[in-house]
């Protein structure tokens, strides 16, 4: 296996990693501090984006897109960006994980119809709408259950669907122009046996936008409530087959790579933060981090996020590749990150002392980001911890997110 990084991976993360240094960490502190969600959302910083290429590079160059479907390049950039400012990152991968998405599931009219709108338009976002109040992003656990788990419905009438429920903590849901739907399109079956995706114009009449969560960190990433009611959406835009979406979703188990990309940008900056303040920091009459034991710390942590970067990095090229992909063990992925992620944000406090709770500082905004991010898909931690069968249960499983 070679994992050594092609010229056009290395042209982009150096491209991406200037956007960061130059554009987002400047800005990212003072989106964080507003008090209103609304206020959050980094337009100019998005419309910026949108001129170098990056929501738009997955969407095919017919359409007018960068074309990348090289996933270690999807990575690279995602974890550059996550090194700026991981909400903003989640914003991006949105674009850059769903297009690609798109690309491979939906049919021809469909991306005729949405690409060129996603080119043209700097602000066009998108958002994928899972999450439900009494059921999370993923549905692993009761996707075998009869009517458990993910209660949004949509019903078949002639020519179109009338969709009917809400979701929850949505990422870009109150500012996307098109959302990817999950809908349950029969009450009783399980889940798997009846799911369904639907591209969903944000204009449609039916849905309302509910509030805009002010979020403990990861501020500028907006998420949002959605609400359907009696909302009609042209059978056109099912994706696939109805109620078959369990099956075609594992064609895009490559977003299950994004997300996990995003924090390891975000831990490596954090570190990077932690050892230029113990090089200056002095106490004792030298620098903090000639200190043994703050020394270990940091090292450890160091190994910790190398380790975990390692396996991400892997698992991705064996995806890619075809080459002795083990799904299980993508599963383990999102709970080391969240050990790492928690301990982390300890470890900035630890450090830094009081100034890592000035708001004025990096520091108490990378411990907020990193602690909203453990609120992540927690299902895989449970079937691990608790499922004497979770190997069984997740024989053949590819996560659409981790």
């Amino acid at each position: 296996m070679d994992y050594r990084e092609t010229e056009e991976q290395t042209m982009i993360r150096r491209m991406v990693r200037k956007f960061v240094e130059n554009e987002v960490k400047p800005a990212a502190m003072e989106f964080d501090h507003q008090s209103d969600p609304k206020d959050c959302i980094p337009w100019e910083l998005l419309r910026k984006a949108a001129k170098l290429g990056l929501t738009k590079m997955s969407i095919p160059a017919e359409y007018g897109g960068g074309g990348v479907k090289d996933l270690m390049s999807l990575m690279i950039t995602v974890e550059e960006l996550g090194a700026g400012d991981n909400g903003f990152a989640g914003t991006i991968r949105h674009a850059i994980g769903l297009t690609a998405w798109m690309d491979i599931l939906c049919n021809k009219e469909q991306k005729g119809e949405f690409f060129p709108k996603i080119v043209e338009d700097d602000c066009f976002l998108i958002a994928e709408a899972m999450t439900e109040p009494n059921s999370g992003t993923d549905n692993t656990l009761m996707a075998s259950v009869p009517g458990a788990a993910m209660q949004t419905y949509a019903e078949r009438r002639g020519d179109e669907y009338v969709i009917n429920g809400s979701k929850h903590f949505i990422s870009n849901g109150g500012i996307a122009k098109l959302i990817l739907l999950h809908a349950r399109t029969d009450r009783k079956l399980p889940l798997n046996q009846c799911r369904s995706v639907f591209l969903l114009p944000s204009d449609t009449p039916g849905l309302t936008i509910g509030k805009f969560h002010s979020k403990l960190g990861r501020r500028l990433i907006n998420s949002a409530q959605l609400y359907f009611n009696d909302m009609r959406v042209p059978a056109r835009y099912l994706i696939q087959k109805e109620g078959e979406a369990a099956k075609y979703l594992r064609q895009v188990a490559f977003q299950a790579f994004l997300i996990p990309a995003t924090m390891i940008g975000t831990f490596r900056a954090c570190h990077e933060e932690m050892v230029a303040y113990a090089r200056m920091r002095v106490q004792g009459g030298k620098p903090i981090i000639r200190h043994q034991l703050v020394a270990a710390e940091i090292s450890d942590m160091w190994v910790k996020i190398e380790a975990a970067r390692a396996l991400l990095y892997k698992q991705a090229w064996c995806w890619q590749n075809q080459y002795e992909y083990e799904p299980r063990l993508s599963i383990l992925i999102r709970p080391l990150l969240n050990q790492i992620a928690g301990h982390m944000a300890y470890q900035v406090q630890e450090i830094f002392g009081a100034p890592g709770v000035d708001r004025e500082m990096r520091a108490e905004k990378y411990s907020r980001d990193l602690l909203t991010m453990i609120h992540g898909p927690s299902t895989y931690a449970g079937l691990i911890r608790g499922a004497p069968d979770w190997q069984a249960e997740t024989q053949g499983y590819v996560p659409t997110e981790v």
